[in-house]
């Protein structure tokens, strides 16, 4: 129960939230972060199914251990893009606030552009980490399956789902730039399976 004359917990939360949508116009957050998101999603899908054509060639039978090659780069990549683009961020927003600063005579520390500036930086920062992370997850899916599938079908299964989410994704930017879904999509299909293909050409050749 609120004390007389404070707002309730539902204000606050809707006050807060039209803040933050306020910041992530002024910031300009959407399109950075899905730029972000495409990119970081797509490195994160191809470097799944790298690991998975090493550990195809490599005879690797064990559903854990494969897991943990995936999950372990996924966590590198994830903590590398997340920090990487933080201190990116942080300087150019910087930069250009005390170019701003500079422009206007006065200072803007504590004013909503310096809010909206770090909310945009720890936003996009957040999005470029979690993307590869959670994308390279979601090709391991099939291995979840292994007590009723065989090690084999997983593979196969895991690199299908790692194409269907490049599709996604390319259905994704399609959406964005407005050209069709489907062929944006097998556009980085395409590209996802000559990635493919050289890995097998590159595992087949050092075996």
């Amino acid at each position: 129960m609120s004390l007389p004359g404070s707002p309730s917990i539902g204000t606050r939360v809707r006050s807060r939230l039209a803040t933050l949508r306020h910041y992530h116009e002024i910031a300009e957050v959407g399109e950075i972060a899905r730029r972000y998101f495409a990119m970081n999603a797509f490195d994160g899908v191809l470097t799944a199914i790298g690991v998975l054509v090493g550990g195809y060639l490599g005879g690797v039978d064990s559903p854990r251990a494969i897991f943990t090659v995936v999950l372990t780069t996924a966590v590198g990549m994830g903590v590398s893009g997340f920090y990487g683009s933080y201190l990116v961020e942080r300087a150019e927003r910087g930069r250009a606030m005390r170019e701003l600063e500079e422009s206007t005579l006065s200072s803007l520390r504590g004013s909503t552009i310096a809010s909206a500036s770090r909310y945009a930086t720890i936003v996009i920062a957040f999005v470029d980490g979690a993307s590869p992370f959670a994308a390279a997850l979601i090709v391991m899916i099939p291995f979840a399956f292994t007590s009723v599938i065989s090690m084999h079908t997983a593979y196969l299964l895991a690199v299908a789902v790692g194409l269907v989410e490049l599709f996604f994704l390319g259905a994704f930017l399609g959406a964005i730039s407005r050209e069709r879904l489907w062929v944006s999509g097998l556009r980085l299909v395409f590209a996802g399976a000559i990635a493919l293909a050289i890995s097998l050409l590159l595992g087949g050749g050092i075996g």
